[in-house]
């Protein structure tokens, strides 16, 4: 592996980081490598497709329906009847 050298510019309190890093042994390379290595592998899996289905989970764990919301007048697996409420829906929030 050929290697190359980055020259990085730090403020005063990251520098201060630094040093207290590398008096306790660390190698502010190897520091540098893991920060870049683990950076590297976030970017990767936010390319990964979303799970969609834990996203829509997380959702309605985070905002339920309230206990007293009536049943919809229509069924929601239905395209056509989904698609009629909805715009009988906005029909209405429009007058």
């Amino acid at each position: 592996m050929s290697s190359r050298l980055v020259n990085v510019r730090l403020d005063a309190d990251r520098l201060r980081k630094a040093q207290t890093l590398r008096a306790r042994g660390m190698a502010l390379s190897d520091v540098v490598r893991e920060a870049i290595d683990e950076r590297f592998a976030a970017l990767r899996r936010s390319e990964s497709p979303p799970d969609v289905r834990t996203i829509v989970r997380r959702i309605f764990e985070q905002y339920p329906d309230p206990p007293d919301l009536p049943s919809r007048d229509y069924d929601v697996y239905d395209r056509r009847a989904a698609g009629v409420a909805i715009l009988r829906k906005l029909r209405t929030f429009r007058r």
